[in-house]
């Protein structure tokens, strides 16, 4: 008995899971906006437009990342010339040599 019951209540989840299915792509069609061309139209303009935005970001991010890694490098040059002065001050690291250049 309890085997009948299940593959009742079975049927009964996939009928309610096909009915559902049924149910939203007859919703989908009757109350699409506009014709299916005209959708897959407008959606290759958005895709066109946000494809456009973010390569876009990616160059701004780009530029933005290239500046940042500019002054990183000018300010960890000023720290090793800083830290160099100090050790030299203190005694722990000989004076560089003059050149003239």
């Amino acid at each position: 008995m309890e085997i009948i019951k299940e593959n009742t209540q079975t049927g009964h989840v996939l009928l309610a899971v096909l009915a559902g299915v049924g149910a939203g792509v007859l919703g989908g069609i009757l109350l699409a906006p506009t014709a299916g061309a005209a959708t897959r139209q407008s959606l290759k303009g958005l895709a066109h437009k946000y494809a456009g935005l973010a390569s876009e970001q990616r160059q701004e991010a780009g530029h933005h990342l290239a500046e940042r890694a500019t002054r990183l490098r000018f300010a960890t040059k000023d720290l090793v010339s800083d830290c160099r002065g100090y050790l030299q001050q203190w005694g722990l690291l000989p004076a560089a040599p003059d050149r003239p250049y």
